[in-house]
């Protein structure tokens, strides 16, 4: 990328916001600051950002306040998916964050090496997540075809449709949220379906890179799609005992 990734800082902490633009600043980061809700989203509709760090309790003082809650429901609604990590004081606000389409959740005080790997590690997994829908759906074998105007089509898993322009999912008409891991995950399965894959092969296609670590995370993010989809155990999404994974045709 070019340009450097640009981050929407949106917190009515003034000291929070100056803390926040300084070190991200220097992780080499463009910042941009809201303290309100209305604001945040004005300031969405201006410019879109590569990512959004929310604050949860926004003040809600003016009778045109928007809680950091109502802000997350309005960046879902907007066309184009844009992560967001949301930062708050209160742990138990953590379920209905993540249940309302964010990315992840950092407590505040946070660890300042925790939040930058977690806001990079998110806009990796974004960005690969991107080409490889690209790279899968465009015929880059018409001269005359350009990437940039591509529109994907959706697809289709059973009776699971993945728009892949949107980066959302729906069964039965109810969308699903996921993380970026967990829908390039779904997607790369429904582009193979009936193909076995290991988990060391889900890794490198899905992650991006060759993994080092421990491979039964692929475990746990399987588990995870097959909740918030609401399938069986081995509906759709197919154990291969003493292998990995493959989608059912």
């Amino acid at each position: 990328m070019s340009e450097r990734p640009s981050i929407l800082v949106i917190d009515d902490d003034e000291s929070i916001r100056s803390a926040l633009a300084t070190l991200l600043g220097r992780a080499g980061f463009e910042v941009r600051l809201a303290d309100d809700g209305p604001g945040g989203l004005a300031a969405l509709h201006q410019r879109t950002p590569d990512l959004v760090l929310l604050d949860v309790v926004l003040d809600e003082s003016s009778p045109h306040a928007l809680s950091g809650l109502d802000v997350l429901r309005g960046i879902r609604a907007l066309e184009q998916f844009i992560p967001v990590i949301m930062l708050t004081s209160y742990g138990e606000w953590q379920v209905e964050s993540l249940g309302q389409g964010a990315i992840a959740f950092v407590t505040k005080p946070w660890d300042t090496n925790a939040l930058l790997g977690q806001i990079r590690a998110t806009l990796n997994a974004v960005a690969h997540i991107r080409r490889e829908v690209m790279r899968a759906g465009a015929d880059l074998s018409d001269a005359d075809a350009d990437p940039a105007q591509y529109k994907a089509p959706p697809l289709r898993a059973g009776d699971i449709l993945i728009d892949t322009e949107r980066l959302r999912v729906y069964r039965a008409g109810q969308e699903i949220d996921l993380t970026p891991i967990e829908f390039g995950l779904l997607v790369f399965l429904a582009r193979h379906p009936g193909r076995e894959w290991t988990r060391e092969q889900l890794l490198d296609q899905v992650w991006g890179y060759e993994w080092a670590g421990y491979p039964r995370t692929v475990d746990r993010h399987v588990a995870a799609l097959r909740r918030k989809l609401r399938l069986g155990r081995d509906e759709l999404i197919e154990t291969v005992h003493g292998f990995g994974y493959r989608l059912a045709t």
